[in-house]
């Protein structure tokens, strides 16, 4: 029985000694965002690294302290990632932490030329978050980091809240590790960026940043860009597009004059995609189902919206219907599968998969039928029915 105290008071003190390779929070250094960007020599890569500055955050956030700085940023050139990473690390008192990034952008030179290296990387790295959110930036990813946070503390912060808010698209790390191990496409957030002189920070035009579209990528290389409307579309087909924060509105019209007009707000939206096997080879579908809500109605007739509500759920499917198609004949030009088409042929007809997987691309952008319906229902016509 003593002996048997003796061993667990041991083991109790051992539990005391503490970690022998600990390193104390103020030798660290914090990475929040990483920007990649193709160097100016060719073969190239130019890494930057934003990471906050703790003993200025409150400073900068208490009057007269707009002129603080909460974060900062380093940027080197090399041959790969890791060289790069290498050269920041040379130029810091304290040790990289890339455990509690939030967001990787890539410039769009460097996303044309291939982000595989870049995804390899990531993989790599046992404490790298693999849900950290990346998107896209047109010019210089590094440019990014120029943005006033008005509503944030960091540029970081802003970016992470596109992507968590579920604005368009939410893709990760991890999402594009899995395409790209499936040979599949995926999308990204495309941003936009420049000066909003109804902003100013001491009489000067701020920086900002939005997402202006999408990035589609296959092979891990940007093929296009798509415009708002049509990645709003992709969206809602992939089933990413958020139903209560970037609520979907669509405008349509009848009449000759088209001086019929309603605006319809989605308070809801959903897809479904199912694919049948036919002789001449799959076909998908695509089905879009939301309820909205009736903003705004005109008719030059004097008719009420609920006499004319068939007519505004014909013409709203008919518009959706349009843009959800057109988004996917972009997505098949650019030989992109974003939504990950093939991998339904995989799981449910294998045999056929065998045929297709060497040639899935070349088959995607030529071959593959998809068909697009909807079915919308009116919540509610407004205070005027």
């Amino acid at each position: 029985m003593k002996l048997l105290k003796l061993l667990l008071s041991v083991l109790l003190l051992l539990n005391l000694a503490g970690c022998g390779s600990k390193i104390e929070l103020d030798e660290l250094t914090f990475i929040f965002g990483i920007y990649i960007d193709a160097g100016k020599e060719p073969g190239t890569v130019e890494v930057s690294i934003s990471s906050p500055l703790p003993n200025r955050l409150l400073s900068s956030t208490q009057a007269g302290g707009g002129n603080v700085k909460s974060h900062f940023m380093v940027s080197k050139t090399a041959s790969n990632i890791t060289d790069a990473v290498i050269l920041i690390q040379k130029d810091l008192s304290r040790r990289l932490e890339i455990s509690h990034i939030k967001v990787i952008v890539f410039g769009e030179e460097y996303a044309r030329q291939g982000i595989d290296e870049a995804l390899e990387w990531f993989k790599r790295q046992p404490e790298f978050p693999l849900g950290t959110y990346v998107m896209t930036a047109p010019g210089k990813a590094k440019e990014v980091t120029q943005l006033s946070a008005i509503f944030e503390q960091l540029p970081d912060q802003v970016l992470m809240n596109f992507s968590e808010e579920n604005l368009l698209f939410a893709t990760t790390v991890k999402d594009c590790l899995l395409a790209e191990s499936s040979k599949m496409g995926y999308a990204m957030n495309y941003l936009s960026i420049g000066q909003n002189s109804h902003l100013s920070d001491e009489g000067k035009p701020v920086h900002w940043a939005g997402i202006q579209g999408a990035a589609m990528f296959q092979q891990a290389r940007l093929r296009r860009t798509l415009h708002f409307r049509e990645s709003r579309a992709l969206a809602w087909a992939a089933g990413h597009l958020s139903g209560h924060l970037n609520l979907p509105e669509y405008t349509i019209t009848w009449d000759e004059e088209g001086s019929g007009k309603a605006t319809a707000l989605f308070l809801s939206n959903t897809s479904s995609i199912r694919s049948v096997l036919t002789d001449d080879g799959p076909v998908f579908y695509v089905k879009l189902k939301g309820k909205v809500s009736i903003t705004n109605f005109q008719d030059s007739l004097g008719r009420k919206a609920v006499e004319l509500s068939s007519i505004v759920i014909e013409k709203l499917q008919a518009a959706v219907v349009k843009d959800v198609t057109d988004a996917l004949l972009a997505t098949q030009e650019a030989g992109a599968d974003i939504l990950q088409l093939g991998m339904r042929v995989e799981w449910n007809y294998p045999e056929e998969w065998k045929k297709l997987k060497g040639r899935w691309e070349d088959y995607y952008t030529h071959d593959v039928k998809i068909k697009v319906t909807s079915a919308f229902s009116i919540q509610d016509l407004g205070s005027v029915k």
